[in-house]
């Protein structure tokens, strides 16, 4: 995929080389990072994740009572029915394991569908600024190991209107900046 990319900016590059082309640089990790939706993504995803290692505790904690039940009753109980809470436990045991599974694909999944937005509502700003400051090519600085000539774009991006920094000094609840007296 990364050589798809690169031999994409090749392609435009070699296009462009007609006219006098202007590069710019971005550092997307420090963008990601002070982006609001970044901390209102990661709020988010951590209380669906405790809840659903709520629901995992529920179960194992039900499946620890089942074993001591077992124990407990093991003088009692026919060997039919050892056998028959031994096959119980078994199988909750291993619906435990499927759901633990389970949630951590599912957090997996979403934790990259909150990524991959908020990366793409980043790019959407980071084209504004550079269709703007006329740049004909964004790059990802921590992917580039040399430009000449090229403007880091990083600093405009972070004072650009639709770019909403996440500092909880400067922001009230719902994102917006407060004015400073």
């Amino acid at each position: 995929m990364r050589f798809i990319t690169v031999l994409c900016c090749f392609l435009v590059a070699s296009v462009l080389s007609a006219k006098d082309m202007k590069v710019g640089t971005v550092d997307l990790q420090k963008l990601f990072k002070e982006y609001s939706g970044t901390k209102v993504a990661q709020k988010k995803f951590s209380a669906m994740a405790q809840r659903k290692q709520k629901d995992l505790q529920d179960a194992a904690d039900e499946l620890k009572d089942l074993a001591g039940d077992m124990e407990s009753s093991k003088s009692v109980l026919s060997t039919k029915q050892k056998r028959q809470k031994q096959t119980e436990y078994e199988t909750k045991e291993k619906a435990l394991r499927m759901q633990d599974a389970q949630i951590r694909s599912d957090l997996a999944t979403k934790e990259a569908e909150m990524t991959q937005s908020i990366l793409d509502e980043i790019k959407g700003i980071v084209a504004s600024v550079a269709k703007d400051k006329g740049v004909d090519l964004v790059l990802d600085s921590e992917k580039t190991v040399y430009v000449n000539g090229g403007v880091d774009l990083t600093p405009d991006v972070l004072k650009d209107k639709d770019f909403k920094v996440s500092d909880s000094d400067s922001q009230d609840d719902t994102g917006s900046k407060k004015k400073k007296d």
